[in-house]
């Protein structure tokens, strides 16, 4: 039993984990995807003139989006608390995608809300990215 108990024990911080710095920039994945899916669910008006959009939007639409981006924080979450470190790798080719169909839509369209929304995927795309080349260079050695 004592085995078992020093196995299990306090595994929780991120210096524990295997790729640490990448696991604790998924936080800012999940600090703006439930946010902003609860805002888009309760509040679509509201929360499209604050991402500066010049068009009128259907409160359907933005409530099933909004529906789509919290469900989506819930899965990153359940990355985090779960350590899956083995599909972090995976956020960074989702998020280069987001970032691509992004940019297609604003050539578009020009709503300056893709542009916005646009900049917070690529900061932490970035984030992710950079804590992932530190981590896995650190465990090179």
């Amino acid at each position: 039993m004592n085995a078992i108990s020093t196995t299990i024990g306090d595994d929780t911080s991120a210096k524990s984990h295997e790729l640490p710095r990448t696991r604790l920039s998924l936080y800012y994945l999940v600090g703006y995807t439930l946010p902003v899916g609860v805002a888009l669910m309760f509040v679509p008006q509201t929360t499209m003139n604050l991402l500066l959009t010049n068009h009128a939007y259907d409160d359907l639409g933005l409530r099933m989006f909004g529906v789509l981006l919290f469900s989506l924080g819930i899965i990153a979450s359940g990355m985090i608390i779960n350590k899956a470190s083995s599909v972090y790798l995976v956020t960074l080719f989702v998020r280069g995608f987001i970032i691509a169909a992004l940019f297609v839509l604003y050539s578009l369209y020009g709503d300056p809300a893709l542009l916005a929304v646009n900049l917070v995927v690529t900061v932490g795309g970035a984030l992710t990215f950079l804590s992932w080349r530190k981590d896995k260079a650190e465990k090179r050695g």
